[in-house]
């Protein structure tokens, strides 16, 4: 079920940094989840190829030979990427209404909400 972005009330304003920070953020988060959905998919096609190679000498007939072992030489699964947090130092107590960081929080909730959802969809980060 896609996740329908909300939006921040159209009164508030936010200043061009708060904008360019919450975007970037965005922008790292489907970053992160395109990389983390690529090495999911490397490892389904890994173990899927792997699968197959085990049902495969299950099924010889030559029974002199020990199966091979299969290599594992390539980590299972990589890091993911780092985040980089931007930090902006404040000249004055700053205001955020709280609409604005409601609707950005609940935006970047549903976000991670449907990276898990897919990530679970695949069969989870372990494939069971």
């Amino acid at each position: 079920m896609p996740v329908q972005p909300t939006s921040p009330p159209s009164s508030t304003s936010a200043s061009p940094e708060l904008l360019s920070h919450v975007e970037d953020m965005l922008k790292e988060l489907r970053n992160t989840r395109a990389a983390m959905l690529e090495q999911i998919d490397a490892q389904i096609m890994k173990t899927t190829g792997l699968l197959k190679s085990l049902h495969g000498e299950a099924g010889a007939s030559n029974a002199s030979q020990p199966p091979a072992k299969p290599s594992l030489t390539q980590p299972v699964m990589q890091a993911p990427p780092k985040l980089n947090g931007v930090v902006f130092n404040s000249q004055e107590q700053a205001s955020i209404d709280p609409a604005l960081e409601q609707a950005t929080l609940a935006e970047l909730n549903a976000a991670l909400a449907q990276a898990f959802t897919e990530i679970a969809g695949r069969g989870g980060m372990l494939g069971r």
